[in-house]
């Protein structure tokens, strides 16, 4: 099940710590702070409210500001945060190949003459992940509405302020949370999938940047859905992880809960478990994550090395057909 995970931390292992190093100061470098820059910027026509300008303007002044960043936000994470996140994977890459990587290793895809390959794969897998968001969403709801109908007669009673719960009461509750929570899950899937796919998209620009756009998507696929690597096993893999984060904040909010009600007159008590709590958590989660992502690395060699190998196979099949026509004519 978890046979990509393996390789990955198998094939990168002593890089670990050098991976989530370089990640993480990344992230903060080239997205937490571009982020926290530009959402502070939107606030800066609030200033206005201090002085004597009248409300009108400042709301007006206030929207147009917003506007005009949200653009410059999505211009930021088009063309600095979407290469960015790519560069970060070529240190996963480069750690699972064995290779020596610096920190400068995800500025690469900044090169003139890999860079706007790179943004039109973003703008591209951009609009197929919007487009087919919502494709998701709409079978999502429908089913969601398909679940909610056998509450509809309970909605009705429960109107009756001298309506009691029946065993009949109860099951339909039973049974549309029970749906719900089958029905959530399924949403899950196609996200998941849709993930693997683009990441593997990626993988193949940093393998081969110089291969045109649509081949890359093509090779993308084909890595995916008919290489010998199992997409079952990484699907299942990634699906149990992400459940184990949430099972793991799960925890973590009851276990603090409980602790806080047996302390409520010791607040710095309280402040030490929140602190203590929220860096367990992130730790957890970049630890769960740093594997998912290395798993589809693993999974994306694996896929590669499969096709190569299904086409050399095709190769010497053929091979004989072919030597033995050029007998004949001789």
């Amino acid at each position: 099940m978890f046979q990509y995970v393996s390789s990955y931390r198998r094939n990168a292992s002593g890089n670990h710590g050098k991976v989530i190093g370089f990640t993480i100061l990344q992230s903060l470098l080239c997205v937490v702070l571009p982020s926290i820059l530009i959402f502070g910027a939107m606030l800066l026509p609030l200033l206005l409210t201090m002085t004597d300008v009248r409300g009108e303007a400042v709301g007006v002044a206030t929207g147009l500001w917003m506007l005009v960043m949200f653009l410059v936000y999505i211009l930021v994470m088009i063309f600095v945060i979407y290469p960015i996140f790519v560069g970060i994977l070529r240190y996963f890459a480069s750690a699972y190949k064995g290779k020596e990587f610096s920190f400068g290793e995800a500025y690469k895809v900044f090169k003139k003459e890999n860079y706007s390959k790179l943004i039109k794969i973003a703008l591209l897998v951009f609009v197929l992940y919007f487009v087919l968001s919502l494709i998701i969403g709409l079978i999502v709801n429908i089913l969601m509405t398909v679940v909610l109908i056998p509450l509809m007669p309970l909605g009705m009673m429960m109107e009756d302020p001298n309506a009691a719960m029946t065993g009949a009461s109860v099951a339909l509750i039973i049974t549309a949370v029970v749906l719900m929570f089958i029905v959530t899950i399924i949403a899950y899937i196609p996200y998941i999938i849709l993930y693997i796919y683009f990441a593997t998209v990626f993988m193949v620009y940093i393998d081969e940047p110089h291969i045109p756009t649509v081949d890359k998507l093509k090779v993308a696929w084909d890595i995916v859905f008919r290489s010998e690597a199992s997409m079952i096993k990484l699907f299942f893999s990634n699906l149990l992880l992400y459940i184990l984060v949430f099972a793991v904040m799960f925890v973590i909010m009851i276990g603090l809960g409980l602790i806080s009600a047996f302390v409520t007159n010791s607040p710095a008590v309280i402040l030490t478990l929140f602190i203590i709590s929220g860096l367990l958590a992130l730790i957890v989660t970049v630890w769960i994550s740093y594997l998912i992502v290395g798993s589809i690395v693993a999974y994306y060699f694996a896929g590669r090395e499969s096709l190569d190998h299904m086409k050399d196979i095709r190769a010497q099949e053929a091979a004989p057909a072919y030597q033995h026509e050029n007998t004949d004519f001789e």
